[in-house]
């Protein structure tokens, strides 16, 4: 995420980052994701009571484009349409992942300079 934050807004917290990052775990929201018993990325949802929030989705850059994330969405998105909630998630404007968010059938129901925020109704 590292250059999308740079191309958005010219600089990096590394100690942010990892403080957020520190929140995120304690709240045990964060899952590492595995595959052949390497990490190679994370997720962060939050459950709210009117929707199931996908906060972030970190692949690392070696395993995508393998499907890993759309899979990821799709079970959240299964979970989504189980409980009848609509899933929600915001996406830099440079980030090429705003691309898939669209493809799986996610609208932009707000934007801002830097952001686009998304929603895939049940």
């Amino acid at each position: 995420m590292r250059e999308y934050v740079l191309a958005t807004w010219g600089a990096w917290n590394e100690d942010e980052v990892r403080r957020r990052s520190s929140e995120n775990i304690a709240a045990s929201s964060t899952q590492i994701i595995e595959l052949a018993d390497t990490a190679i990325g994370i997720q962060v949802v939050e459950r709210e009571h009117d929707c199931i929030r996908l906060v972030q989705l970190f692949i690392r850059p070696e395993y995508q484009r393998r499907g890993i994330g759309s899979r990821l969405i799709e079970r959240l998105l299964a979970e989504a349409r189980s409980a009848r909630l609509p899933m929600r998630l915001r996406v830099l404007r440079v980030n090429p992942a705003f691309a898939l968010y669209q493809r799986m059938g996610f609208n932009v129901v707000e934007a801002t300079p830097e952001r686009y925020f998304m929603e895939h109704s049940p």
